[in-house]
This record gives structure tokens, C-alpha cells and sequence, in this order.
């Protein structure tokens, strides 16, 4: 298990923590499309996602003063006309079905910023890496697929937490959460070799001539401003974030799906 967590209340830099939030008036709407088949628990997270807890066609939220609106579909239906965001949604237990492969090239032939949601990863033996492995094989048009949190699991190998490669914190889900606290010294080594690629590869993307000279000529650049541009890359199509979820521990990855959406509803309004 892992050890005594830090609850997030208070702490600074919460960014990827918070599963609930007071609905608000807000200016600034996203409008997000979540597609998959229907065993996928497509429904049941976007119910979670709109804090409702029960399995939801559409619905919305507000969320770091955006107001997610969300709507649920199948393959084969979809229209973009009214979609900022697509989330792809696939079981963690079922694989990726073909049929989200032409949703996927029509959200990319309409430059409509896409993430996979991966559910039922609470589940034992759930292998995130190779669930993104198996949709870089299925959704082939596009940017890059990465996975920007890496799992935890606790001593029943179950997934209870999150690792950041680029902030290297943790949220812990493992005493019912979720909470964030700083890394170890042990997991910051496990994740090393994959955060420096994480982070080259964002840097080498990046559409500003300054700061990719700054880069390139061997200047530190700022971990915060290394996420600002792996956000505006989401933005722009050129990677899309495979991030895990679940519904027990309560909300599992939940909120690190709603953060992602809010800070592409904050890049789009720059």
C-alpha cells in the first residue's frame, strides 16, 4: 500500500486532484462529445464526470471556471458539428473495437482535439501502457498517444493512484481520495526514463521559435511551462492523453479527465 498521503485541501498547485467542484456561472463553455460502444461504461462515466454518480446521456458541469457541456454517443452516429473536444472511450477489460478508428480520422479531418478515456481500470491486471499501445494500432490518424499520469497500484496490484510525469506528484486514491502529495525518491527513478522523453518530446513540438531555440541551445525551461505546451499540442492535434478511469476508488481519475478538459478550454480561449 502506499504510504500516509497529504490531503490536497489547501495545498497549492491542486491541478489534477479535485473530483467535485461547486457548479458556478461561468463564460466560457467547451463542448465535449464522448463516444464508445456501450459496454464500454461510456454513460456511467459520464455520469461521474457530471457528478450525478448514475450513468448519463448528456449533461454538464463546471469545472476551474469552465462549463463542460457533454453529451454521450456511439460509433457510427457521430457528428462534430457541435463538438470543441472528442473522448474516446474504451474498456480497459475490452480492448479497442475498430469502429472507433472512424470516429477518430473524422475528429481528425476536422481538427477537433481528441483524448481517450480508459475505463475500468480498477480493475487487477489493467495494463495502461498497453491499452495505449493497442489504441496507437486502432486510432492511426492524428497526433501522438501518450500517457501523461502513469498507475500505482497498491499491494492487491490494483490501480490506486497516479503518478504526473511532468509534475512527478502523486494522487492518491488508495484511503478513498483523492489526495496529492510529492513523490518519493523510488518512484521519481521509476518514471525517469519516461519523463525525459515526455518532456522532449513535447519541447521538440513546440510552436514558439524563442523557446525552442532556448531549448535546443540547452536552457532549463520551467516544468510548469513544459505542461502549458503539452496542453496547447492537445489543442492543436498533435498528441492525445490516454488517461484511466474508474468508479471505485470513489472516482478514480475522474477529475485528472475533467482538468485535462478545462485546461484545453483555457489554451482555446488564449
Amino acid at each position: 500500500m502506499l504510504s500516509a498521503a497529504v490531503p490536497c485541501v489547501g495545498l497549492p498547485h491542486t491541478h489534477a486532484a479535485r473530483e467535485s467542484v461547486s457548479v458556478t456561472e461561468s463564460e466560457h463553455q467547451v463542448r465535449v462529445r464522448l463516444v464508445g460502444i456501450e459496454s464500454s461504461g461510456v454513460r456511467t462515466l459520464l455520469g461521474a464526470m457530471c457528478g450525478t454518480l448514475q450513468p448519463e446521456r448528456a449533461g454538464s458541469r463546471t469545472w476551474e471556471d469552465i462549463e463542460i457541456l457533454m453529451s454521450a454517443d456511439r460509433p457510427g452516429g457521430t457528428s462534430f458539428d457541435d463538438t470543441d473536444i472528442l473522448i474516446i472511450v474504451v474498456s480497459a477489460s475490452q480492448g479497442v473495437p475498430a469502429e472507433l478508428g472512424q470516429v477518430w480520422a473524422a475528429a481528425a479531418d476536422r481538427q477537433v482535439p481528441a483524448l481517450i478515456a480508459v475505463t475500468h481500470i480498477d480493475e487487477s491486471g489493467t495494463d495502461l501502457e498497453e491499452i495505449a499501445a493497442m489504441c496507437r494500432r486502432v486510432l492511426i490518424d492524428g497526433g501522438e498517444i501518450f500517457v501523461p499520469w502513469l498507475p500505482i497500484l497498491d499491494d492487491d496490484e490494483r490501480v490506486c493512484g497516479f503518478i504526473s510525469l511532468l509534475s512527478e506528484e502523486i494522487v492518491d486514491w488508495s484511503d478513498g481520495g483523492p489526495v496529492i502529495r510529492a513523490s518519493e525518491q523510488r518512484h521519481q527513478e521509476l518514471i525517469e526514463e519516461a519523463r525525459a522523453e515526455l518532456c522532449e518530446s513535447v519541447m521538440l513540438a513546440v510552436a514558439d521559435d524563442d523557446l525552442f531555440g532556448a531549448y535546443m541551445s540547452g536552457a532549463a525551461i520551467d516544468g510548469e511551462e513544459i505542461e502549458s505546451q503539452m496542453h496547447e499540442q492537445i489543442v492543436r492535434g498533435l498528441r492525445h492523453p490516454v488517461i484511466g478511469t474508474g468508479i471505485a476508488p470513489h472516482l478514480l481519475g475522474v477529475g485528472l479527465l475533467l482538468d485535462t478538459i478545462a485546461e484545453i478550454g483555457h489554451q482555446r480561449e488564449a
